[in-house]
């Protein structure tokens, strides 16, 4: 089996059926994709907060390939192994107004930026963060001819942020069209799912992934088999806040949880509202913990213990 290399030089910033592929390869064969961060290489750490306000939204995001299959057709499926994830040092994480689950909330963009050691960060006051690297986007080109913008995910996979594929997963992808055209983008160091403030940890990566082409497999949408540590090891030997909230609407109880979780950051660290935000953002988990006592929804946000580096008293 052949290994390929797609460089960062030439990327996309839509999904569209008729862009030609910057490489071919074999079922079976590996491929390193070096990737921008999701702004397309805007961002940098030096970066002012005037320049990231006034930074290109529509170049969001930045996709590597498209990559053809040999032999791919509509109706076959795509089988996607993760095999490494090489993060080069920093992420970022934003606030930008009317964006994200708190977007009303806040009038001033925001910008922090994390300086990554190999498998943590150190770079938010009080913490320490495991990191564990995923791509955000990994999609095969739409079936409708045109110009499609990246933020929405739909069967043939793209923006869906799903953290649980990191290295060994494997990911399943329905074809739509010859030669599929696989891309990837939006690296991420580490999220909370939910992503709540509009980002996780924003970051240029390497990544290696394995291609086996299956044929005539219907697949009605993109199905993932997960590695078994959903959560890095370390967060779980300690234990979990939990901030429970139930609403009519499920984006409300989101909301509230966040808020909540928001609240206790800040008297326990110290931290500034948008610090408080792009922490839940990258760390948060929430789950829905009931749908079947309509018409109330119940939502869950988890905050692992074993992030702060000083133990404290109970302060709900």
């Amino acid at each position: 089996m052949a290994h390929h290399l797609v460089d960062r030089i030439e990327t996309r910033n839509r999904w569209n059926r008729d862009y030609p592929p910057v490489c071919t390869i074999a079922s079976g064969d590996t491929v390193t994709v070096r990737m921008k961060d999701s702004s397309d290489g805007q961002v940098h750490p030096e970066m002012s907060l005037e320049a990231f306000a006034a930074f290109d939204k529509m170049r969001v995001h930045s996709l590597s390939g498209p990559i053809a299959i040999e032999g791919a057709e509509p109706g076959d499926a795509l089988e996607i192994e993760v095999l490494e994830l090489e993060h080069e040092g920093w992420a970022w994480t934003s606030i930008i107004p009317g964006l994200g689950l708190l977007g009303d909330e806040f009038e001033e963009h925001f910008l922090h930026v994390w300086r990554l050691e190999r498998h943590c960060t150190r770079s938010m006051p009080g913490v320490t963060l495991d990191l564990h690297p995923f791509c955000g986007i990994i999609g095969v080109q739409r079936a409708e001819s045109g110009e499609y913008r990246t933020r929405p995910p739909g069967v043939f996979g793209g923006n869906m942020d799903v953290r649980h594929l990191g290295v060994g997963a494997r990911l399943m992808l329905p074809v739509f069209t010859p030669g599929a055209g696989l891309c990837a983008g939006d690296a991420h160091a580490a999220q909370g799912d939910g992503e709540v403030s509009i980002n996780a940890m924003e970051a240029p990566m390497s990544v290696t992934l394995r291609v086996h082409l299956h044929k005539n497999r219907l697949l009605a949408a993109p199905y993932a088999l997960a590695t078994p540590a959903l959560v890095p090891p370390r967060y779980l030997g300690r234990p979990w806040h939990v901030f429970i909230e139930s609403h009519e609407d499920l984006r409300e109880a989101s909301r509230a949880g966040v808020r909540r979780a928001m609240g206790y950051l800040q008297r326990r660290l110290g931290l500034s509202r948008e610090q408080a935000l792009i922490l839940c953002s990258v760390v948060l988990d929430l789950k829905i913990s009931q749908i079947v006592n309509a018409p109330v929804w119940t939502v869950s946000a988890y905050l692992p213990e074993a992030i702060f580096d000083a133990a404290a008293p109970p302060c709900w």
